[in-house]
């Protein structure tokens, strides 16, 4: 649910978070992944590799990260990555595919869809050409990019073997930034570290990450055929193909049915992993037609009372004009009057909260996570050269609606939490937090809702680092956030 800022938050986001299952898709239908295999016998997977006529499973590769405080994008680029299997290597990525990790705070978002043998597999290898950072300079608190040249290459055992049998299932690659960056400022080094963990299709929350659901996948639609859709996006390592059913959700401007669809249209996409190996979208949005742009990252500046510009950390983009390089740079973002502003509150319930959560242009802050909508491309180049304390400025957009979006914040928590709880809380983040270095702020005040997903088995004792995941607002002269998710940290 996308709540607009002229509207009354009264608006109820359960009904929203209800995952909707329709009819299975044919057995050949499964294999489209993303349109790559060509029968039910076998074909073609990304990059190119021969899929063996043997028995295949349907697995969902998935990239996500433990993050670091101090950074305020961390991207880098994935030449190859293979799964070791008794059969062999598996390619699951052989052509370069940039990722951003700092927007996967706490999440996971789809590498690749392949189709692997059957059979028991025992670790990865993922190498890493290059990675881009920026953060803030812990002494000079100017927003520095530094590059970390590679290649750079992660082996990964598996704590214990992985059968992939008959059941879909996703493998879950979790990069443990904070682990793999070293060293001091203007002088990082990076030996990747990765956790992996995998489930089965159906063993748990179809909308969590972790078990094969995507939720706010960023991408424009490369084809429409009959009730299902292609999508590419910038961070994955081929399109997507997405079924959906009566009881998708269509959202967004100019979007009711599959019918409005058309190539070119810039997407938001929720959806399951279906038992078949197909993505069924469960909420579709468009958010703007053939020819726009679209970004998200973190707000470092606002121009103007009420914003006449904004200063942007780009962590995902898709659109005109829209490059891989853009990451972990900077991008101005021209605001005007007939700008419009929105929360998306898909994930977060905002009903039962304490306070009235604002966002418009006169309530708009540095240190919150947005989604600039532009009808027109990304125009590249600086305004007016270098800025950001030096670091380069990919470009810039004219935004004709801005979005609030979920961001990820660590720190201790100062009372225990426990499932469904709705007492609130202070979280206190570190000293080297970025959000801190942004915003001045030491802690944040936490509004757990019934809704809340706790990711622990136990409730979580007070002083224990947490990783909070939702919306960010400034109110009454505090920075208060209301969450989606809370889980340990690593």
């Amino acid at each position: 649910m996308r709540i607009h800022a002229n509207s009354a938050i009264s608006l109820h986001t359960a009904s929203r978070r209800l995952i909707r299952f329709g009819h299975s898709a044919t057995a050949c239908s499964v294999l489209l992944f993303a349109g790559l295999l060509s029968a039910c016998g076998g074909g073609m997977a990304p990059g190119g590799v021969q899929t063996p006529s043997a028995a295949t499973t349907p697995v969902q590769v998935n990239l996500g990260d433990s993050p670091a405080d101090w950074m305020l994008a961390f991207s880098m680029n994935i030449t190859s990555m293979t799964l070791t299997g008794n059969s062999g290597p598996v390619n699951v990525v052989s052509t370069p595919v940039p990722m951003e990790m700092m927007r996967t705070m706490g999440a996971m978002q789809p590498l690749s869809m392949i189709a692997v043998p059957q059979g028991t597999y025992t670790g990865a290898t993922i190498t890493i050409g290059s990675a881009t950072v920026m953060y803030v300079d812990p002494v000079s608190k100017a927003l520095t990019q530094q590059t970390l040249s590679g290649p750079m290459l992660s082996t990964i055992a598996f704590n214990a073997p992985i059968t992939a049998g008959t059941t879909p299932m996703a493998m879950n690659f979790d990069l443990d930034l904070a682990a793999s960056v070293s060293g001091q400022a203007g002088a990082l080094n990076m030996n990747p570290v990765f956790h992996m963990s995998s489930a089965l299709q159906g063993s748990g929350n179809p909308a969590s990450y972790s078990d094969g659901g995507v939720q706010q996948m960023m991408g424009v639609v490369s084809s429409t055929t009959g009730s299902s859709f292609a999508m590419t996006s910038m961070q994955a390592a081929q399109a997507l193909t997405f079924m959906t059913n009566a009881s998708t959700i269509f959202s967004g401007t100019g979007m009711s049915s599959m019918g409005s669809m058309s190539a070119g249209m810039l997407l938001m996409v929720d959806a399951t992993l279906q038992s078949d190996g197909s993505l069924m979208a469960t909420h579709v949005e468009s958010m703007m037609g053939s020819g726009g742009a679209m970004g998200e990252g973190m707000l470092t500046s606002v121009t103007g009372q009420p914003a006449t510009q904004l200063a942007l950390v780009m962590q995902n983009g898709v659109g005109t004009g829209m490059m891989a390089s853009d990451f972990s740079a900077g991008i101005t973002v021209n605001l005007s009057p007939s700008t419009s502003y929105s929360i998306d509150a898909e994930s977060v319930d905002l009903t039962q909260v304490p306070f009235t959560p604002v966002f418009d242009a006169s309530h708009i802050y540095a240190g919150q996570a947005v989604m600039p909508v532009s009808a027109s491309g990304m125009m590249s180049g600086g305004m007016g050269g270098s800025m950001m304390g030096g670091s380069p400025m990919a470009g810039s957009l004219t935004a004709s609606a801005v979005e609030l979006e979920p961001q990820g914040l660590s720190g201790t928590n100062s009372a225990a939490i426990s499932s469904g709880t709705t007492t609130s809380f202070t979280l206190t983040l570190p000293a080297d937090s970025a959000f801190t270095a942004l915003t001045g702020a030491s802690t944040v005040t936490i509004y757990p809702q019934s809704g809340t997903n706790l990711a622990s088995s136990a409730p979580i004792a007070a002083g224990s680092t947490v990783h909070v995941f939702g919306l960010v607002f400034f109110d009454g002269g505090q920075w208060k956030m209301v969450p989606a998710s809370i889980s340990m940290a690593d």
